[in-house]
């Protein structure tokens, strides 16, 4: 049962991070062109629709990393030990 878990959470929390990472880098290229271009709006807008996606799929990614963590338990070596 671990396994399925622990195999759907990582496969999820992949997910999650590759779109969260992709936002983020395409909000600050678009800012930057802005700043280059001289274009306010680019800037804005790029803040105004990407921000918000960006900080969810961040969110997500960090509860299912707590979730693999979670589900993959202790190591047999440390239940050893108590």
């Amino acid at each position: 049962m671990r396994k399925t878990l622990n195999k759907a959470f990582t496969g999820l929390y992949t997910v999650a991070m590759t779109l969260f990472l992709c936002l983020a880098f395409a909000l600050v290229l678009t800012q930057i062109a802005g700043l280059v271009a001289v274009q306010g709006g680019w800037i804005e807008g790029a803040s105004d629709h990407l921000l918000r996606p960006a900080i969810v799929a961040a969110v997500v990614a960090g509860v299912l990393g707590f979730c693999i963590y979670n589900v993959q338990g202790t190591p047999e070596a440390e239940e050893d030990k108590d």
